[in-house]
């Protein structure tokens, strides 16, 4: 069976064979002319090579290829045969009918790759030329882009990248054609890089061998020049035929073509006709390359000899000699003679394509095409072409890194903009190319190609960001990006450069400098910082290198300020200012979280692992930790710290404690390569600590200051560096030497005085042996050495460095020369030649020195003979040509020279090592450096913008901020992240009156109050100083009523509800006033005044309701519940917060305290689990608010029962309570007054505590201290005189003591470490007045067990402890007590009563420690329930009335206990209604006993 492939074969012969035949030129021929015609010939006999086989494979791809590539070399053809052939070619490569493993295959690529990029054929009109070409540029994609394009050869690669090239840029062709060239180089480009991991370096040695056959020099040469170069290799006429009327290729306008390519190469030769009267109608044929392989290069970016240009050229090649020839590149216009298009040749980096050629007048002219490949040529333009067939026998090396090397060198000249040939297209057409074989591979692996980014394509690159075409602009900074992204390890001070550039740009005020470029320049550097881990390398590489810019913290604050608008107004630049601040939060951010997952996940493994281990319950335990290093790892950790995640913080657990050097490398041995970890010489490891990075940035700051001072007087920056520790006292001459070497802020024109000084000798022999001038030439080694400093003008100075120099020299190379001093005479020769070369004052008065002068200058200098003449002519022209630059003194282009030459050579150093860190590392160092700035930032924009994104990402970014500032512990982070948003939240400055209407019609404040809520909930373990500011909003919130009723409501004793509202209603007699007052301000106003009176409007109402919904979002009432999950320092600081707001503000309101109270006494309780670390505060704000009272008010009532609240609740906790117990005595102090308004609630709380907690009382202090508080609120008993005579003492402004500073009558005070005054000493202590006592043998009586009754007396005469002062005895055995009872509440009392009754009937309450106390309160009860008691008590308020008299009707009803049906209801009255309500509980209550 026959392979198909053939079939398609034999096809396309026929196609283009009949083409050929219908062409005129075949038209009349025979059989006979068919066999003699090469073409039909050579498709005649691959005819029968087909018809013979059955496989294609059999024959080799060269047989079937021949007689199509011959058509496509032929000068006869016209284009559409051309192009049928090149369609054929194409087809073969497309269905693959080449065989890559056939032996054959390369020499069958080669030789197409040859034909095509040489095709020729007669031109007939553009359109249809540019078919062909199109077509040319389809096959030569093909061939490189198959399979089998890996067998051609770097020559054939530079061929086709050539034409491609040369059709790009050739001006005159049509633009789809130029774009088609374009499109077709990027994929060429593409396939090439993406290759070159592939391709190894070869050695240098081989390198070199092999580039010569790819030169091709471009441009560079001035005008006189390439005529010069012209008429010493004049070009050969080479098929010349005579042109006619319609056989030219005319440019679509017929004018003159121009183009600018990086070489002065013809691109279109049109040679004017030689006769008119020639015999044969003239054919242009078309061909788009000459034999030549290619390397673009400039003669500005070359240092290689140009002598070969001037080599004589190939005869094979035409030149025409008549005047308006466009072969020369003549520059006027050529005559148009008989209709015949002449044109001048066009300006480009290659042969012409199309070239229309002329047939020979004589048959000895027309020689054979490979007539072209015997000899090299260099065109006028100075293009040197270099044969490239192959000798035969030689073995075909496919392509690899040469071609791409010279590939990549021509792109990099293309974008020289100094370059006078690169027009803006050119340059244009590079960086699009560069940017597609950056992103195709890593360019940074060969060496090759790294040395040229490192020098020329920077270098470029930062000249073109000067320009102010947009296009090539921001084609640059997407170069410099990939650049960046990718090596930027190995460019170290080229980023450093780069990022100045841009930073200058977006700080310049030039107005022609376009918004645009100031846009761009932004999201260049907003586009670097997204780069994972770039941020934290600028501030390892560069602010943390003693001799680098601090670029991390410049450009922090550069985009810090820039994203302040000026006139207020929000513009992109400012949006993109804050996306580079939020670049760092943004990545901080999510390592935090990554950090968190991970603890999380590890935790759980643990957990799964050992299923016996306890279970975290998931509540956010108190935790004391310290802040973590900046890679997340804890530089210290309390031992105690619990490892759990907690929701609200996002601590890290115990394991992640780990820090220094060792982490650090092994994240990097992990993550990175370790090929390229080098450590720089600051560093004590290959990644420092925090602490040593924090060092050297210290030592950095003390380098600047040393600097500034020695550029103004060396010694003394000498002496205050040695100060401070970092220069040796006394003076280290190596040392310094150094430091004056690798400190490039130092003034060169101080370091060259400091180091020339007489008293200075051996710092300057040390400074000179700082240089190695090794294997340098005499004047390379100066060059390198006058570079270093400033040379002095004195000539005695100058003989000093020289000498020290030459002395140098000579110990490095030995002595070449007879003596030192023919040394220093031709170093000193060297300067002179340099001035007198290069000084514009010199060059003025004479001419410069010839190179003859220079030698004659040196006649007989070296030891009586001459200098080696070469060495002086090399020296000469070294010097001539590249002036030696004293630094600071240049400016422009040599000073731009100078300063791009000390770059390369501090990045060839030790300093230009570039450090690449995993990412997450030193995250705390740099969110402590930018927090600042961005919250400031965030708070303008969030305040300025209306835009709902822009508003969001704000939010974003706070919320961001205080994830970061919870992770890390950062409490003043945190703190000043709720002030600004509490600020936004409009709560604190508007009036109450106002604020309802206000906050709810301003989504702002919503989503702000929201988000400070929302932070404070999920991080208040690191909330400090933020509480004020929080409970300030609350307080706001408050006067306005627009807290959840649950806030509002409170427990209380006495209502029938059990709660009570904070916002207390006026009482009717304000209500009524205010009435009258309102009715009468109505009447006084009228319209629209008198319309707002009468109530809230709509809008105010709907207003208010949104408050209220928002509100209820943000749930405040959570901080309450939540609190028992805060750290202990945050809920301390919350406590003082709440207790800030006292009646000692000046401000003070009374339900604002009484809130903030109720506030307090919740969170209290709901951290009763840890309440004895905050016992203290709350006590000591309670006993201010009671004791320091001189009236009743709400407040006071508040205090008095959230102290019972809380005693009834905490009793249950052991450690606690005696405390807790002791704490009541706080209502004893107050005073009497004060009490007796509370002594309701006071009363009901007290038996709601009995109740619930008086089997929790245990000791006989704390009875007595319950029986005495009975007694004073059912009573009216005083409280203890002592304790009355504490509360006098500290009011008003000793402030509320502790309970260690109150007198105390308990033994065991210390081991209860509470100071309250004991009852027992009130009982027993006969000699203070008013106090509760008994006999001195009331001790013996109950330690005997018995109670002795009926005795009518007390023995007087028995000892009794000392008291000061007499007091009146009292009768222990009579049942009246005999104490002076004040007024008291008859319900309390009834209350009080039920309480003891309560105490009284359950045995288990009554012990020997409360049992007199229990039978004490009784009598004193009984007593004021008495009927006498009442007589007496009636008795003597009437006596202090108006009737003083004594009425016996009153008395005899008072004596029978029943008031008369008439008696006016008046005091007496009451009294007898009281006794007799109040003496059967009593009775009761004794009955119980």
């Amino acid at each position: 069976m026959v392979d198909k492939n053939i079939y398609i074969i034999q096809g396309e012969i026929n196609i283009v064979v009949g083409a050929i035949k219908r062409n005129a030129r075949w038209s009349t021929h025979t059989p006979l002319d068919e066999e003699r015609d090469p073409l039909l010939h050579s498709f005649g006999h691959l005819k029968e090579v087909l018809n013979s086989i059955t496989e294609l494979s059999e024959i080799e791809p060269n047989v079937f290829l021949r007689p199509f590539l011959e058509v496509i070399r032929s000068e006869d053809t016209t284009g559409p045969i051309t192009g049928l052939a090149l369609t054929s070619v194409n087809k073969f490569l497309s269905y693959a009918l080449i065989d890559p493993t056939h032996e054959g295959t390369a020499e069958g690529m080669e030789n197409m790759a040859d034909a095509v990029t040489h095709a020729r054929f007669v031109g007939t009109d553009p359109a249809s030329d540019e078919v062909v070409l199109m077509k040319i540029l389809q096959v030569l994609r093909t061939l490189l882009l198959t399979p089998v394009g890996a067998h051609l050869t770097n020559e054939s690669v530079c061929e086709i990248m050539q034409s491609c090239f040369r059709i790009c840029f050739e001006m005159r062709l049509s633009e789809l054609l130029r774009k088609s060239a374009e499109h077709t180089l990027v994929d060429m480009v593409q396939l090439l890089f993406t290759r070159l991991p592939q391709f190894k370096e070869e050695p240098k040695n081989y390198v070199g061998t092999n580039m010569k056959k790819l030169k091709m020099r471009a441009g560079g040469m001035s005008d006189s020049s390439k005529w010069k170069k012209q008429k010493r290799s004049p070009r050969p006429p080479r098929h010349m035929t005579k042109v006619t009327p319609g056989s030219e290729l005319p440019t679509p306008n017929g004018t003159t073509l121009s183009s600018n390519l990086t070489g002065g190469m013809p691109f279109i030769d049109v040679p004017t006709p030689i006769s008119s009267a020639s015999s044969e109608a003239a054919s242009a044929v078309v061909s788009p390359s000459t034999d030549s392989g290619l390397e673009f290069s400039s003669q500005t970016t070359s240092k290689e000899d140009l002598t070969d240009l001037e080599q004589p050229g190939s005869p094979g090649y035409s030149t025409a000699t008549e005047p308006g020839s466009s072969e020369l590149g003549v520059p006027e216009q050529p005559d148009l003679q008989e209709g015949t298009h002449v044109e001048k040749s066009q300006s480009a980096s290659v042969e012409s394509i199309p070239e229309v050629l002329e047939e020979c007048t004589s048959p000895a002219d027309h020689s054979d095409s490979a007539s072209v490949h015997d000899m090299d040529y260099v065109n006028p333009r100075g293009v040197r072409f270099t044969q490239s067939s192959q000798k035969e026998g030689t073995a075909l090396v496919p392509y690899g890194l040469p071609c791409i090397r010279e590939l990549f060198r021509f792109l990099i000249s293309l974008t020289n903009p100094h370059d006078r040939h690169n027009s803006e297209v050119m340059i244009h057409m590079g960086l699009h190319l560069l940017t597609v074989a950056l992103e195709s591979a890593p360019v940074a692996q060969c060496q090759t190609l790294l040395g040229l980014i490192k020098d020329e394509m920077c270098r470029h690159l930062f000249q073109l960001l000067s320009i102010e075409r947009l296009n090539l602009y921001a084609a640059s900074l997407r170069v410099c990006f990939l650049l960046f992204e990718s090596m930027r390890e190995h460019l170290k001070f080229q980023m450093e450069m780069y990022i100045k550039k841009l930073m200058e740009i977006i700080t310049v005020e030039n107005p022609k400098m376009p918004y645009e470029m100031k846009e761009m320049a932004l999201e260049a550097i907003v586009q670097l910082w997204r780069i994972p881990s770039f941020v934290t390398e600028l501030y390892i590489n560069y602010d943390c290198d003693y001799y680098c810019s601090n670029l991390f913290e410049e450009l922090t604050k550069l985009l810090s300020k820039n994203a302040f608008p000026v006139s207020g107004q929000l513009y992109t630049t400012h949006l993109l200012s804050l996306d580079a601040l939020l670049t760092v939060i943004d990545s901080t951010e999510a390592h935090c979280q990554a950090k968190v997952l991970n603890s999380l996940t590890q935790q759980e493994k643990k957990e799964t692992a050992r299923p016996s281990c306890e279970i975290v319950d998931g509540t956010r335990e108190a935790s004391n930790t310290e802040r973590t290093a900046s890679d997340g790892k804890a530089v210290g950790m309390a031992s105690d710290i619990p490892g759990l995640h907690l929701p609200g913080g996002g601590r890290l657990p115990p394991e992640h404690g780990k820090s220094g050097c060792s982490d650090l490398e092994e994240a990097v041995d992990s993550g990175a390569d370790k090929k390229f970890a080098r450590k720089p010489p600051r560093f004590s490891c290959l990644l420092p600590d925090p602490r040593e990075l924090i060092e050297i940035k210290n030592k950095k700051k003390l380098l600047i200051t040393g600097t500034e001072q020695f550029n103004q007087k060396p010694k003394k920056g000498i002496q205050f560096l040695q100060e401070k520790g970092l220069l040796t006292i006394p003076m280290d001459n190596t040392e310094v030497a150094q430091w004056l070497r690798e400190n490039p802020r130092l003034d060169k024109k101080m370091i060259g005085e400091f180091v020339s000084d007489r008293k200075n000798i051996d710092l300057l022999e040390s400074f000179v042996s700082t240089f190695s001038f090794q294997g340098l030439r005499l004047d390379e080694a100066l060059r390198l050495y006058l570079e270093a400093f400033r040379l002095p003008g004195e000539a005695p100075v100058i003989q000093r460095l020289l000498e020290a120099f030459t002395e140098r020299w000579m110990n490095c190379n030995g002595s070449p020369f007879a003596n030192s001093d023919a040394c220093f005479s031709l170093a000193y020769a060297v300067i002179m030649l340099n001035t007198d070369q290069h000084n514009h004052n010199v060059r003025k008065q004479n001419a410069p020195m010839t190179l003859e002068e220079f030698r004659k200058n040196l006649k007989g200098v070296n030891g009586g003979k001459d200098f080696e003449q070469d060495i002086l002519e090399d020296m000469y022209h070294a010097i001539k040509n590249e002036e030696i630059v004293m630094p600071e003194e240049q400016t422009g282009l040599v000073r731009e020279n100078y300063v791009w030459n000390v770059l390369l050579h501090r990045g060839a150093t030790p300093e230009g090592i570039f450090l690449r860190v995993p990412t997450a590392s030193y995250d705390l160092d740099l969110f402590t450096m930018t927090w600042g700035p961005t919250i400031a930032a965030l708070s303008y924009v969030f305040d300025k913008s209306l835009e709902e994104t822009i508003i969001q990402k704000a939010i974003s970014g706070f919320r961001k901020c205080a994830m970061i500032s919870a992770h890390y512990g950062l409490s003043d982070v945190f703190d000043n992240l709720i002030i600004s948003l509490c600020k936004f939240t409009a709560l604190s400055s508007e009036s109450i009156e106002n604020l309802p209407s206000v906050f709810g019609s301003n989504p702002k404040a919503h989503i702000a109050a929201k988000t400070v809520f929302h932070l404070a909930h999920r991080h208040g373990d690191i909330l400090r100083e933020g509480w004020k500011n929080i409970m300030e909003a609350m307080l706001q919130l408050f006067r306005a009523q627009l807290l959840p009723k649950a806030m509002i409501e409170v427990e209380d004793f006495v209502d029938p509800n059990g709660k009570i509202s904070l916002q207390r209603e006026e009482t009717p007699s304000n209500r009524g006033e205010s009435t009258v007052l309102s009715f009468v301000s109505w009447l006084t106003l009228s319209g629209p005044e008198q319309s707002s009176v009468r109530g809230p409007s709509t809008e105010n109402q709907e207003a208010k309701r949104v408050a209220l919904e928002c509100i209820k979002q943000c749930d405040p009432e959570k901080m309450i519940t939540e609190s028992k999950f805060l750290q202990l320092e945050s809920l301390q600081e919350l406590m003082k917060a709440l207790v800030s707001v006292t009646p000692d503000e000046e401000t003070y309101d009374e339900e604002d305290a009484a809130f903030c109270l109720e506030m307090l006494l919740r969170i209290v309780l709901e951290n009763r689990d840890r309440v004895g670390c905050v016992w203290q505060t709350v006590r000591d704000h309670l006993y201010h608010l009671c004791v320091q009272a001189q009236d009743f008010c709400f407040l006071v009532e508040r205090a008095v029962v959230g102290l019972l609240r809380l005693a009834i609740r905490l009793l249950r906790r052991e450690e606690i309570s005696a405390q807790v117990l002791l704490s009541l005595r706080i209502l004893l102090l107050m005073k009497p007054s004060v009490l007796s308004r509370v002594s309701h609630q006071v009363a009901y709380g007290l038996h709601e505590l009995l109740k619930t907690n008086a089997a929790n009382i245990h000791s006989g202090d704390d009875w007595a201290t319950l029986f005495t508080l009975l007694e004073c609120i059912g009573s009216g008993v005083k409280p203890p005189a002592a304790l009355q005579a504490t509360a006098r003492a500290d009011a008003p402004d000793a402030g509320a003591q502790s309970d260690s500073e109150l007198p105390s009558y308990h033994q065991n005070d210390v081991s209860l470490d509470r100071g309250y005054t004991s009852d027992s000493e009130v009982y027993t202590d006969h000699g203070r007045p008013g106090k509760i006592h008994r006999s001195a043998t009331d001790a013996d009586v109950v330690n005997s067990g018995w109670l002795v009754v009926g005795k009518d007396d007390v023995d007087n005469s028995k000892p009794g402890p000392s008291r000061p002062g007499p007091s009146p005895l009292i009768n222990q055995y009579s049942l009246t007590v005999g104490l002076d009872l004040g007024p008291h509440d008859t319900k309390s009392l009834l209350k009080c009563v039920e309480s003891l009754s309560f105490i009284v009937r359950d045995a288990a309450h009554i012990t020997p420690d409360n049992f007199e106390l229990c039978v004490k309160t009784l009598r004193i009860f009984v007593e004021d329930a008495s009927p006498r008691r009442n007589v007496a008590r009636v008795t003597n308020m009437t006596a202090k009335g108006t009737a003083s008299r004594r009425n016996p009707k009153r008395d005899q009803c008072f004596a029978g206990l029943e008031p008369p049906a008439n008696m006016p209801l008046g005091a007496g009255r009451v009294m007898m209604m009281r006794t007799k309500a109040c003496l059967p509980a009593t009775i009761r209550c004794l009955y119980s006993c």
